[in-house]
């Protein structure tokens, strides 16, 4: 029996024709899609080659922005150098130089923004004394090799700050370890560090330090808790912390939090004011002679050149009449001495006995009532502003010239201004020691200032025949003094956390020297206490072999305060010297 074979169905050679056809179509929409992610992709690379582009082209206007910024940087660096002297002059402006920077051309253009004026600080550490401000503007621009360029502005402004707004200024450590109660309101400073450690030692203003604050001695290992700084609201504040146990940011913290931070350091941004000399030379040359091979600028700092009345003092001569054997010169247009000439200097070789020094003074004695008398008579002419006495040929193994000095007394009264109305004033300057007997400027106040190798201070009891005796001559008649001062002194040579006990140099309450037993009598300061350097004639230290290494004296009861007079810049002493200081008001990119 045969069986039929089965029959295809139509529908299946339908379904493999539309196979095919399916099969093309994937093909032609796999490629499409292909060239649709070629083109993605191609759309996507030249966007990130334009992005890369545009990338490095703000790379590279970054750069020459930071280079601009970092230039304007080292013109403020030159202003700043240029006023260690404490004057901005047109010269020191002419002489900047454009900065050098590899890769990138610069030019700058520093100009004055107005005329200098006296004004309060407002922004800064030392917000609140007042300058000689010179507003300025820095503008430098910066080009690369691709064309970029960019420029930025700073207002700048220049300060010449008077060193007497300082109650206390000193350029090196500052030492404070009172016995007795001392209260200063004046702002204290430091350019190095401050120690202080005293059971009673009270700060009613500003005390800055341009490196560190130690609440501690420094010539041995003790913290006394006696020290208080007031606060914003007049209230006394203990010290509990210093640079040791708070750094940093710490350190500004704890300021803010316990004296409103009154107490500053270098973390604070305090920074170290330049002193009124050429940048390297010592600051003791503000009292030495002037020479022959003297600049301009080292010339306009020398009290010596300041002097409208000098003598020069040959200690080899015999000096019977100094009048004749020393050398006298006034200012042009002001009258001589003449014959009051031996009413107001007399010298005397080995005056008294300074049992510090263990030494004779050989002193030149100024009565400064005769002086007064021979000014007032015609003040026009005869005004005597700045006195500076030098002494030349001084000999430490001959006694008769061994410890040359001033002595100034009769003081209690200056002379008149040269016109009615005007502050006046006297300055007493010297390259030795001075010495100033009983009262000083106390009767009809003028502005006054006493500059030299160290300053001693006598009682109105002084005497000079009993000065050799041991123990030491009592005070029993205290002394007033309305005036500045800018010495030397002797300072502890070492910390004694790094070098041991040291012998102690004296420190603020011993700067001001004095020779006799002063308990219970007053000393009252009234000024400013700058001590710009080591003293270099008088350096025996504080410390003495005739009272067991304590001090030669016994110290008066001290009532100091800052002299606020000095706050007015028509009020400062004659050849006041300046502080200079720059800082950055303003800054913008010029677009």
């Amino acid at each position: 029996m045969t069986r039929a074979r089965p029959r295809r169905c139509r529908w299946e050679g339908s379904r493999r024709s539309t196979i095919g056809r399916r099969d093309g179509f994937a093909l032609e929409s796999t490629m499409l899609l292909l060239v649709l992610f070629g083109a993605l992709i191609g759309v996507a690379m030249a966007s990130v080659a334009v992005y890369t582009r545009a990338a490095g082209t703000e790379v590279k206007a970054a750069q020459v922005t930071y280079a601009a910024e970092g230039a304007a940087d080292q013109v403020m660096a030159q202003l700043d150098a240029a006023m260690s002297d404490g004057v901005l002059s047109p010269g020191d402006v002419a002489s900047l130089a454009p900065p050098s920077m590899a890769g990138f051309t610069f030019v700058q253009q520093t100009t004055t923004a107005g005329a200098a004026a006296a004004r309060t600080i407002t922004r800064g550490s030392y917000a609140g004394l007042y300058a000689l401000e010179q507003p300025m503007l820095v503008r430098v621009t910066a080009d690369d090799p691709l064309g970029n360029r960019a420029a930025v502005e700073v207002g700048v402004s220049v300060q010449a700050i008077p060193i007497f707004q300082f109650g206390v200024f000193f350029d090196r450590d500052l030492e404070i370890a009172n016995g007795p109660p001392l209260t200063f309101a004046g702002w204290v400073h430091s350019n190095r560090n401050i120690y202080i450690s005293s059971g009673a030692s009270f700060y009613r203003n500003q005390v800055t330090a341009a490196d560190s604050f130690f609440w501690s001695r420094k010539d041995q290992v003790v913290t006394l808790n006696g020290v208080q700084i007031a606060n914003n609201a007049g209230i006394l504040v203990p010290v509990d912390f210093d640079s040791r146990s708070h750094a940093g940011a710490s350190f500004v913290a704890r300021s803010n939090l316990r004296f409103d931070g009154k107490l500053m350091t270098k973390v604070s941004g305090v920074r170290p004011l330049k002193l009124p000399l050429p940048t390297g030379m010592n600051p003791v040359e503000l009292i030495r002679p002037a020479t022959a091979g003297d600049g301009p600028e080292v010339t306009a700092v020398r009290m010596a050149n300041k002097a409208d009345l000098r003598l020069v003092i040959n200690l080899a001569l015999p000096l019977t009449n100094i009048c004749t054997e020393a050398t006298i010169t006034r200012a042009p247009g002001r009258t001589v001495l003449g014959a009051s000439c031996p009413s107001v200097f007399q010298f005397v070789r080995d005056a008294f006995w300074d049992g510090r020094e263990m030494r004779r003074p050989d002193v030149l004695e100024v009565d400064m009532a005769a002086l007064r008398t021979f000014v007032n008579a015609t003040p026009a002419t005869r005004q005597v502003s700045v006195v500076y006495v030098e002494f030349r040929n001084g000999d430490t193994t001959v006694a008769t010239r061994d410890y040359p000095a001033v002595r100034l007394r009769n003081g209690s009264e200056l002379p008149l201004p040269a016109t009615a109305g005007e502050a006046g004033g006297v300055t007493v300057a010297t390259n030795a020691a001075l010495y100033v007997r009983g009262d000083y400027n106390t009767v009809n106040w003028k502005p006054a200032a006493l500059m030299a190798d160290v300053a001693t201070f006598l009682s109105g009891s002084w005497s000079d025949v009993t000065s050799n005796t041991f123990p030491r001559p009592a005070a029993t008649i205290g002394s007033t003094v309305f005036a500045g001062v800018i010495a030397g002194n002797s300072e502890t040579p070492c910390d004694a956390r790094t070098c041991g006990v040291q012998p102690y140099g004296g420190g603020l309450e011993n700067f001001p020297r004095f020779l006799e037993t002063w308990s219970g009598t007053t000393f009252r300061y009234v000024g400013s206490l700058v001590c710009l350097f080591p003293s270099t004639q008088s350096q025996r230290l504080w410390g003495h072999t005739l009272n067991g290494g304590s001090g030669y004296y016994a110290p008066p009861v001290r009532d100091w305060a800052f002299e606020t007079r000095f706050l007015d810049p028509n009020q400062l002493p004659p050849g006041t010297p300046r502080l200079g200081s720059v800082l950055q008001v303003a800054f913008r990119n010029v677009y």
